[in-house]
């Protein structure tokens, strides 16, 4: 399997509970931070699935091949 080690921005986007989430995992989405589904064209990669309890604004980012993201609680 090869390391995809692009490094993409960091980019933010709001979240609702209970919805699940596809997190880009091959850093070649034409939608990244989430997943559309251009993986399926790369051996061995998936998309992150993540569901999330609370409605949140959620940074995602990528550097040096590692996924990273920040979850911050919206204000009610």
């Amino acid at each position: 399997m090869k390391k995809i080690s692009t490094k993409k921005k960091v980019k933010k986007i709001r979240v609702y509970a209970g919805k699940r989430y596809s997190w880009c995992n091959c850093g070649k989405s034409d939608k990244y931070p989430l997943c559309d589904g251009t993986h399926k064209n790369l051996e061995g990669i998936q998309p992150v699935r993540i569901w999330f309890h609370e409605d949140s604004e959620v940074s995602f980012s990528r550097e040096n091949g590692k996924l990273q993201l920040k979850v911050e609680k919206l204000e009610k």
